[in-house]
C-alpha cells in the first residue's frame, strides 16, 4: 500500500474482484471458532466435582466461651422464692441462737462507742438488726401495735419477727415506730422506720443525717 493511500478511495479493477471473495475470511474464523457440539463436549469434561464433607484445609475448632454466672435479678429471686423460709422451721425457740449472738454483737458496739453518744448513734442506725428483739410502739396499722419478737429478715421496706407463738409477721417500715432493747445497756432506742428503709447492706454504709423531728 502506498503512503498516504485514501482508504475511502472506490476499489477498481481486480481489487473490486478480490474483496467480494469470503473465502479468506471463513477460514481465518473458522481456526477460531470449533464446533458447537466439540464445545459441549469439552465443557462436560470441564465440569467441576464437588466433594460434599471433605473439607480443603483444616479448620481448627474455636474453645466454646461458657456463659459468665450473672447474679439473679429481682424478678427471678421471687420466682425461685430465695427469700422464703421453710414454715416448718419459724419456731421461736430456733432463733433464740441468732438473738444471743446479737447481744454480743450489741455489747462490742457499745464498749467501743459509749464515750460519744452521737458516734453510737450513728453506730446503731448503721447496726445489722438480725437477731434483735423488736417490739412495734406506734403504726399506722392499729393490728401492729404491741407485736414483739425477734427479727429474723430485713427487706428495703419490711421487718419479718417471729413471736413467742411461733408466727412470722412482716412489719412495714413505713409509719411504724420499734423499740430496741438489748441486755448490753440498761437503756431501750426508738427506731423510727421511715428512716430505715434501706437494705441491711446499704444501711451500714450510709451516713444519717439528725433531724429534730420524725412523723409517722
Amino acid at each position: 500500500m502506498e503512503k498516504n493511500a485514501d482508504l475511502y478511495t472506490p476499489l477498481v479493477g481486480s481489487d473490486k474482484q478480490a474483496s467480494k471473495n469470503t473465502e479468506p475470511v471463513k477460514s481465518f474464523v473458522g481456526e477460531f471458532i470449533t464446533d458447537s457440539a466439540a464445545a459441549e463436549s469439552t465443557m462436560k469434561q470441564m465440569r467441576p466435582i464437588f466433594l460434599h464433607g471433605i473439607s480443603m484445609t483444616a479448620k481448627t475448632e474455636k474453645p466454646k466461651r461458657h456463659p459468665r454466672n450473672r447474679p439473679l435479678n429481682a424478678r427471678e429471686r421471687r420466682e425461685l422464692k430465695v427469700y422464703d423460709l421453710d414454715p416448718a422451721a419459724i419456731k421461736y425457740n430456733n432463733f433464740v441462737p441468732l438473738h444471743q449472738l446479737w447481744e454480743g454483737y450489741m455489747k462490742d458496739l457499745l464498749e467501743h462507742a459509749a464515750q460519744d453518744p452521737q458516734q453510737f448513734a450513728q453506730r446503731l442506725l448503721k447496726a445489722d438488726f438480725h437477731g434483735s428483739i423488736l417490739t412495734v410502739t406506734k403504726s399506722k396499722n392499729p393490728l401492729y401495735v404491741g407485736s414483739t419478737g425477734i427479727m429474723i429478715q430485713e427487706t428495703m421496706n419490711v421487718f419479718s419477727i417471729v413471736t413467742k407463738d411461733n408466727k412470722m409477721k412482716k412489719i412495714p417500715k413505713t409509719g411504724s415506730i420499734f423499740l430496741l432493747s438489748t441486755d448490753a445497756c440498761k437503756e431501750s432506742f426508738t427506731l423510727y422506720g421511715n428512716q430505715l428503709q434501706f437494705r441491711a447492706a446499704e444501711r451500714a454504709v450510709r451516713k444519717f443525717k439528725v433531724k429534730p423531728t420524725i412523723d409517722l
